[in-house]
């Protein structure tokens, strides 16, 4: 590309024909995956860099045209792109509000892009970008810095770097719309509910489609699941203080397959009374529940009646040298934290990664991927709402409502205080661990989450009192969407977080 002193592009035809060539290339390719044995109608996903963006783009919009409504892209992941459009959906960065010089040179046309139904959109631009961000001065080297060691990413124009870089944040989206991608196709366990976090009292089952019939002997294993499970059933006999044997995680964690309850762990291995699949099926379920009144008989019997080390006396809270209801739930929650809390399955080859085995011990089938998916282990009770919150107590935060994807300020106010900056899931939740400042005043406070531009997206209201000693964690829920319009109570507003 040749840009000249006054913006203008002397090859631009040439860069729009190579790029439209680009784009029938891609879609060559597809056409000849789609039309092998068994591969009908596959999803795809484009990536492209500057002028491979403009390919990426043609090809996804040409798509949509020959197969309307029928959803084909998965994704779109672009960075530098020359038609983007300022502030689009998925257009990311600091040179976010920017347009791109060929938008600039052609008009809108190529605006359809973003409003293609099921695409996961993801395109990074650079302040000073010339070809995303056309204006003077023209710096192209700019354009070569993208995915740079050290290199964060930035949410928007305007908005600090964030701890990520950009490397991590694309390569991680992409890795969600080919999970979501190869789900579709059918190539990965189907997960229903679908939900960001499964916690206390939630089931969530994984149904693995056979790609033909299942044969005599043949077993499901899932080791990272039994890895899981094995180090909360360490967890449990190593917090155990009650003298008789301990709680067993599968009565905490419930897992039924084939409609069968498991009583041993082992059987996730596929040897000790294995999970084992009818002949002629083709399909196999496995179902967790978390049993939250099973976790809450361990947590108040498994516990002798006073703390063995220094540091559980803050769970304490009336000081009578026992655990006493939520007291003994949030300590025991504390105690298993580094062992159940290794439920998690995020991304490829999570927990619900499995392989059916055949008599001979060997794998037949494999799924490679995991969909999205958290289970949460939570042993907190919630106190009496009148007895009010300590300075210095420890508050895990679950909100929800959110926007996908963004980063937040949770400020505790009426005089703000900036307590975290957390960044949402796709779905727009998040999960935080904030404390009261030790010097809030006697009184009603709000936790207040603002986003980047300091508007207000949720608030919970709370009483702090003057006396007693900070107590266990507690759950304390928050919901964006439905936020209250009042201000804190000094009428001011808080600095934006980024600043």
């Amino acid at each position: 590309m040749i840009m000249l002193e006054d913006g203008t592009i002397e090859n631009s035809e040439e860069i729009i024909t190579s790029a439209n060539a680009g784009a029938a290339a891609a879609l060559r390719v597809y056409r000849e995956f789609s039309q092998a044995p068994g591969c009908a109608d596959p999803k795809v996903v484009f990536v492209g860099y500057s002028q491979g963006a403009m390919a990426a783009r043609t090809a996804a919009n040409t798509l949509n045209v020959l197969h309307p409504g029928e959803s084909r892209v998965a994704g779109v992941f672009t960075v530098g792109d020359p038609l983007q459009k300022p502030n689009a959906d998925g257009v990311f960065g600091s040179g976010s509000d920017g347009q791109g010089v060929f938008r600039l040179l052609l008009g809108d046309y190529n605006d359809t892009f973003y409003t293609l139904p099921g695409v996961d959109r993801v395109s990074i631009c650079h302040d000073d970008d010339t070809i995303c961000t056309v204006g003077w001065p023209f710096k192209f080297d700019t354009h070569l810095t993208y995915f740079n060691d050290d290199m964060k990413f930035v949410t928007n124009a305007g908005a600090s770097p964030s701890t990520t870089s950009e490397v991590e944040y694309m390569s991680k989206a992409l890795q969600a719309t080919i999970i979501k991608a190869r789900l579709a196709y059918g190539m990965g366990p189907k997960v229903e509910p679908v939900k960001d976090v499964y916690g206390v009292g939630d089931s969530v089952t994984a149904t693995y489609s056979l790609d033909r019939p299942a044969g005599i002997g043949e077993r499901l294993m899932m080791l990272n699941l039994y890895q899981a499970l094995d180090q909360c059933q360490f967890g449990m006999g190593t917090w155990n203080r009650s003298g008789t044997a301990p709680p067993d995680a599968l009565d905490i964690i419930q897992i039924t397959a084939n409609g069968r309850r498991l009583t041993n762990i082992a059987s996730l291995l596929g040897y000790s009374d294995p999970i084992a699949l009818t002949p002629g099926s083709t399909s196999v379920s496995v179902r967790i529940t978390l049993n939250n009144a099973a976790l809450k008989d361990a947590a108040l019997t498994k516990f002798i009646p006073s703390p063995l080390y220094p540091d559980q006396d803050r769970f304490d809270i009336n000081g009578n040298g026992k655990f006493d209801g939520t007291e003994a739930y949030a300590a025991y929650e504390d105690a298993l934290s580094g062992r159940c809390g290794g439920i998690d399955a995020i991304g490829a080859g999570g927990n619900w990664f499995a392989d059916v085995m055949n008599s001979n011990n060997e794998a037949i089938q494999t799924w490679q991927d995991s969909p999205a998916l958290r289970l949460r282990l939570l042993a907190t009770g919630t106190p009496d709402a009148t007895t009010g919150y300590a300075r210095g107590q420890a508050l895990r935060l679950n909100i929800t409502g959110l926007t996908g994807g963004s980063t937040y300020g949770v400020y505790f106010e009426s005089d703000p205080v900036l307590l975290a900056t957390v960044s949402t899931s796709s779905g727009g939740t998040v999960t935080t661990d904030v404390t009261i400042p030790s010097n809030a005043e006697p009184g009603q406070h709000h936790i207040v989450v603002r986003n980047s531009d300091n508007g207000e997206a949720a608030r919970v209201a709370l009483t702090v009192t003057a006396d007693g000693s900070p107590g266990p964690v507690v759950d304390l829920p928050i919901s964006g969407g439905g936020t209250s319009p009042e201000d804190p109570s000094s009428g001011g507003s808080s600095s934006p977080f980024g600043s």
